[in-house]
């Protein structure tokens, strides 16, 4: 095969493959189409082919390993900007967020309600004479509060005050 006839298999090759690549089909196939297409393949082809040719494996090396190199790093820096916002998401979560001391005052009414339960229930006589004057005394604030038209702090039952 001579140098001529190797340049033009080399310049159909990539013909072939840049008509693949842009038209999605083979270049016999883009020649039945569209032949002035398939034309502007073969030319690119032996404009890309010359400099192809004429640049040295090497260099075509070192420049896909610089472009590896530098799309590597801009991996790097957004992998590290997604860490740093889904860490700064994380610390966010993790806050306790307990406005106005919320909890501590659920925990200290749970207690009264516990206390105010067993106090009322009452296991002695004692116990039970005192639950039930506590009540005596409860009915008559309210209706006293009713009676001056004012609500009572404790209207609902749900604490006792």
């Amino acid at each position: 095969m001579t140098s001529d006839a190797a340049q033009d298999s080399r310049v159909a090759a990539l013909a072939d493959q840049l008509s693949r690549e842009y038209d999605y089909r083979g270049i016999a196939e883009l020649e039945q189409e569209d032949p002035e297409r398939a034309q502007e393949h073969r030319d690119a082809a032996q404009a890309l082919l010359s400099w192809i040719v004429e640049c040295p494996r090497e260099e075509r090396q070192a420049a896909f390993w610089r472009g590896y190199d530098k799309g590597r790093e801009r991996q790097k820096a957004r992998t590290a900007e997604d860490i740093q916002r889904l860490e700064a998401d994380v610390a966010e979560l993790r806050q306790d967020r307990d406005p106005e001391a919320l909890r501590a005052r659920i925990a200290d009414l749970q207690y009264l309600n516990r206390g105010w339960e067993r106090r009322m229930r009452g296991t002695t006589a004692g116990q039970s004479e005192t639950a039930d004057l506590l009540r005596r005394l409860e009915a008559a604030q309210r209706e006293l509060a009713e009676l001056k038209g004012v609500q009572p702090s404790n209207a609902t039952g749900l604490r006792p005050s």
